[in-house]
């Protein structure tokens, strides 16, 4: 690293530290010890600083080596040079360690709301750098198994291995999305015999599809399905078009649909944040704790 001194005037920091070693002993000997140099290696390295300065920085005696008035002066600014340059990869070295975050999302939050915790949280802490991976709930648990993201944004479920920490963000059911002046949006709740005839729109991605599934065997009921999709954003669309009903968490939002809920399905999905042991720990509960200022509509 070539250090400029003034105009003209080009040096290597190994020189520099090499000069201070020097002067701090006030001996090459002591000083190439403390640089981890030979002695001749020191004293031709000053000579040659000497040499590209054009002035003399020690005056030599048998039993010593004292400073000249430049020597004290260069003295003064390679140790602000060295600490500059100390502090610069300190910096650097912090940023790059500490400063990241790979999060992985599951697909079934709305994409809006997302979008919002992201965009708020970049907002507010430029300096990190924010990684956000979306995927099914079978991906995220891969992604956590093989270390490929820090912490998940997911469903939580009870069984969960003790290693693995969790907080959850919010509670919900599973609702009834229908178009607005559909004939049963004035309801609290609807059967699910009640919905048999309704075109219904299926999430194919939906994590408790199989929940139910399970369930509208067991009722005898059998939904008249018109269009199939794995993406949440096209299935409100086509609810909000009047194509049909769906099967959505509750936190969806539109202000062209009505929520009712299903008499049948009493649980309620969690949702929330899941990490282990992981060396990114301050920066996953800082993101954990900013998550909880920001609302998410029911």
């Amino acid at each position: 690293m070539i250090i400029m001194i003034g105009k003209g005037y080009g040096m290597e920091l190994h020189q520099l530290k090499q000069f201070v070693a020097a002067a701090e002993s006030e001996s090459f000997t002591r000083g190439a010890e403390r640089a981890f140099v030979s002695q001749p290696a020191l004293s031709a390295s000053i000579s040659k600083l000497e040499e590209e300065l054009g002035v003399q920085l020690f005056i030599r005696n048998k039993r010593n080596v004292v400073l000249t008035p430049s020597g004290r002066k260069l003295l003064k600014r390679a140790k602000q040079i060295m600490a500059e340059c100390a502090q610069a990869k300190a910096e650097l070295k912090h940023h790059e360690v500490q400063r990241s975050l790979r999060l992985g999302v599951i697909n079934t939050l709305s994409i809006r709301q997302v979008a919002n915790l992201i965009e708020q949280y970049r907002r507010e802490n430029p300096e990190v750098l924010l990684d956000v991976t979306d995927a099914s709930q079978e991906q995220i648990e891969r992604y956590q198994k093989e270390a490929r993201i820090d912490f998940a944004l997911t469903l939580l479920s009870q069984g969960k291995a003790k290693k693995s920490y969790q907080e959850v963000l919010f509670c919900e059911p599973y609702v009834v999305a229908l178009p607005l002046g559909h004939h049963l949006s004035g309801r609290k709740t609807v059967s699910l015999s009640e919905l048999a005839k309704e075109p219904f729109i299926a999430r194919t991605h939906c994590e408790s599809r199989s929940f139910l599934g399970q369930l509208l065997k067991d009722k005898g009921v059998r939904l008249n399905v018109v269009y199939k999709t794995n993406q949440d954003d096209r299935a409100i669309s086509l609810v909000e078009a009047g194509v049909g009903i769906a099967f959505i968490p509750q936190h969806y939002s539109s202000s062209v649909i009505s929520k009712i809920g299903l008499t049948e399905v009493q649980t309620q999905r969690q949702i929330g944040f899941e990490w282990s042991n992981n060396s990114n720990l301050a920066e996953i509960l800082k993101f954990v704790d900013f998550s909880k200022t920001v609302p998410w509509a029911h």
